[in-house]
């Protein structure tokens, strides 16, 4: 009869959490930070407004200059280099200048990349409106008694404020007469806009017309009471009012926003 054959188990080597870490719960390292030079971080804390305004003595002196291109003082000169020409330059515009060297290239592009950068963040953030509701006049109150709010007791009504930027836009409550409550600024991000609707209402007097826009956005809060399988429900998006004289231009700055956020999507 057959032996059956018998087998040894060898002790394995224990690789426990902290061998393989160095020290229990420390996390795995996988790649070093980078770490931006001392030129980017010059390029990147420029302000592109001021850099817009350089003549092409200050792009030699604060750009080139700074960047260890100093060589190229004569072909920026000669070709009239200025600020705003200097955040438009492209790889071919470096071509035509007749920098034959690829790294110098290679490294200008680089800085005039970081400049082109800076100045996108800056154009997205920057206020294109800003204003408060209940905006002034009878037509903007909501009723006789918020209209008396606003000219006997201003401070015991609460306040929104509203900002528009290129990415989306900014709004604040403030409580009436400085109640001890959370004032939170929430944002709507142009690329959960759904739809815009300009509209003339009439509140507080039937002879007074107000102009508001109804901005429906896929808020979170609003998608969440949605249970898994549903189909969306189109009256979910509860619509955000701005009851405000400039609504017309409002809706046409957010438009123009709204594309462009969508264009770069696409």
């Amino acid at each position: 009869m057959a032996q059956r054959q018998q087998y040894e188990a060898l002790p394995g080597k224990d690789t426990s959490e902290k061998e393989m870490n160095g020290t229990k719960g420390e996390p795995v390292v996988l790649g070093q930070p980078m770490k931006l030079s001392a030129t980017e971080e010059y390029v990147l804390n420029l302000d592109p407004s001021e850099v817009a305004e350089w003549s092409v003595q200050d792009v030699i002196q604060n750009f080139l200059e700074r960047a260890g291109l100093g060589y190229m003082a004569e072909q920026f000169s000669v070709n009239k280099i200025n600020g705003k020409c200097l955040m438009l330059l492209t790889e071919g515009h470096l071509h035509e200048l007749g920098i034959s060297c690829v790294g110098d290239r290679i490294l200008l592009s680089e800085l005039v990349g970081l400049l082109k950068k800076k100045k996108r963040e800056v154009d997205l953030s920057a206020s294109k409106w800003s204003g408060v509701t209940p905006a002034p006049g009878i037509a903007y109150k909501e009723d006789c008694g918020e209209c008396c709010l606003a000219y006997f007791c201003p401070c015991c009504l609460p306040k929104t404020y509203w900002r528009v930027t290129g990415q989306g836009v900014f709004y604040k409550r403030e409580p009436p007469c400085g109640l001890w409550t959370e004032v939170r600024t929430e944002y709507m991000d142009y690329r959960f806009f759904k739809d815009l609707e300009l509209k003339t209402t009439r509140k507080c007097l039937c002879c007074c017309t107000a102009t508001e826009l109804e901005m429906y956005v896929d808020d979170h809060d609003s998608s969440a009471a949605q249970k898994e399988g549903e189909p969306p429900n189109p009256g979910a998006f509860y619509p955000h009012v701005l009851r405000h004289p400039e609504a017309r231009n409002v809706e046409q700055l957010i438009r123009n926003a709204w594309n462009k956020v969508r264009l770069v999507a696409e």
